[in-house]
């Protein structure tokens, strides 16, 4: 199934694409045409083929069957280099810079791109090629800068930028929008059509309905390994395309709501924080979470939700201030530290931070916990069959789909992923649970899902902490939200009150 675009000749066709990772078949003869001057929404739900259909193109994985072809030609994607060579650039969910290298090495790297003399890079060169190609994008730095010093946004566009100076013709973008705020999307979204007018194909995959619909000329849904629809995005509105993905009669799918949470059932404090400070831009921050409730944190980028959360889970050592941990004061002095005492991270870079990739998911949900899986007492090796058992135990509570218990785990979508995660700690036994952007990357029926898991916790009398930069995220689910500006407490609200607006209102001091 392939849709109309632009008059002329696709600048990339995907014919009978299939590609099976042992039993799963994650491509099911995928058909997929892209023109010069486009932007194509890739859309549905994590498992649903996007990832693979993403790796073919960057030629990290190779189909069985079918072939791409480029300008008309079959392309030879043997290699990442060779699809940068064939004019294909992508700026992946997970950000693939050096983070110790400037903004111009970042931009220039890469054998035969980066300006050289003989054995030696010319700096100079270097730097007015990454200005020129930042500059297209409307974006001013300072190419000296280390990237680790740049916000998300900007890391993304040094990404694109990379791209542009490569004189790309297809710009694959995953997830680019993921903890970006409302003002950093719209500046990404100008970049996006400002390249589109320069004749670009743009491929553009996310899970937010309402930003495909904005963004793109063309919609393609999969589901399943297929491609079960292609059509230009007008034809759609937000209610058909969550059909579209979900495969559902239903309009949407089903929400968790604050309402499936009892905020009568809130008890005992578990955490509290009082007068937390530190230099990385945490001022005076006091706020607790109680047993059965969910406690949001709200802000925008730069106000300090980051550094708190490293400072609540020993990453980071506050400077003053205090912690409380079930009436008692705690020193937090590392994450090794807040496990000991029930507090548990489910970061926002699943693959990176929460999880082993390589390693099965048994490995992953009972490394944390080998000391209850030991053989015997007192010999430090474990016990295949106790780990199998607990790890099979939560597999069925949680509902994570995988065909096999050693399945490396980098081979399960986002949602299952980060399923794997909070796997570990609920067999750990922690009693508080943070929850860093707990919905990035993930479509809209696995979100419905975490949401669910999210109650359930509560329900079950643990406390809760969700940071989100998607505001409607922490409506859904939040009994109360407490909004930082500029590492400081300026709000909180409960029940009724918690609302985008309201929240807005605060992050911006307009109250």
């Amino acid at each position: 199934m392939t849709g109309e675009g632009p008059a002329g000749a696709p600048l990339v066709r995907l014919r009978g694409i299939v590609k099976r990772y042992g039993g799963v078949l994650a491509a099911d003869h995928v058909d997929l045409d892209l023109w010069p001057g486009e932007v194509v929404g890739l859309v549905g739900k994590n498992g649903a083929g996007k990832s693979t259909m993403i790796k073919i193109l960057a030629a990290a994985v190779r189909p069985d069957t079918g072939h791409v072809l480029i300008g008309g030609k079959p392309a030879a994607l043997h290699s990442p280099s060779a699809a940068t060579r064939l004019g294909l650039a992508f700026v992946h969910q997970e950000l693939t810079l050096v983070p110790a290298m400037s903004v111009a090495e970042n931009i220039t790297i890469g054998p035969g791109s980066t300006p050289r003399w003989g054995p030696f890079v010319k700096r100079g060169a270097a730097r007015r090629s990454a200005v020129a190609a930042l500059g297209r994008l409307g974006v001013d730095l300072d190419p000296r800068t280390r990237v680790d010093q740049l916000s998300v946004a900007r890391q993304r566009m040094v990404m694109i930028a990379r791209g542009v100076r490569q004189q790309a013709r297809l710009l694959v973008l995953d997830e680019p929008s993921a903890s970006l705020t409302d003002e950093e999307i719209s500046h990404l979204h100008a970049v996006v059509r400002s390249l589109r007018g320069d004749g670009l194909a743009v491929l553009y995959v996310s899970h937010r309905v309402e930003e495909i619909l904005a963004i793109t000329d063309r919609v393609v849904v999969m589901r399943d390994g297929r491609v079960v629809d292609d059509r230009r995005a007008a034809e759609f509105d937000q209610a058909t395309l969550v059909r579209s993905i979900s495969g559902s009669a239903d309009a949407a799918p089903p929400a968790a709501g604050r309402a499936a949470a009892d905020p009568g059932a809130v008890g005992e404090r578990l955490l509290r924080a009082e007068h937390l400070t530190a230099p990385s831009g945490v001022s005076d921050v006091t706020f607790d979470v109680r047993a059965g409730e969910i406690l949001g944190i709200a802000g925008l980028v730069g106000s300090g939700r980051t550094e708190l959360v490293r400072l609540l889970y020993g990453a980071e050592q506050p400077s003053s201030g205090q912690v409380f941990v079930g009436g008692r004061q705690v020193r937090i002095s590392s994450p090794r530290a807040a496990l000991r005492e029930g507090i548990v991270l489910l970061p926002e870079d699943r693959r990176g931070q929460g999880n082993i990739l390589g390693h099965s998911i048994t490995g992953n949900i009972t490394l944390p916990n080998l000391r209850r899986h030991r053989r015997l007492g007192w010999l430090p090796s474990p016990s295949a069959p106790r780990e199998r058992r607990s790890a099979m135990q939560m597999i069925d509570q949680l509902q994570i789909a995988a065909s096999d218990l050693s399945q490396p785990v980098d081979t399960l979508s986002g949602g299952n992923q980060q399923k794997v995660v909070l796997a570990k700690w609920l067999l750990h036994g922690a009693s508080v649970f943070i929850f860093d952007e707990p919905t990035a990357g993930i479509d809209v029926v696995a979100k419905a899902e975490i949401y669910a898991l999210v109650v359930k916790l509560a329900a079950a009398g643990k406390g809760i902490i969700v940071i989100s930069s998607e505001f409607a995220e922490l409506v859904e689910v939040c009994h109360r939200v407490v909004i930082l500006r500029e590492g400081r407490l300026v709000g909180e609200l409960a029940g009724g009150a918690i609302s985008e607006h309201a929240i807005l209102e605060h992050c911006y001091d307009a109250t």
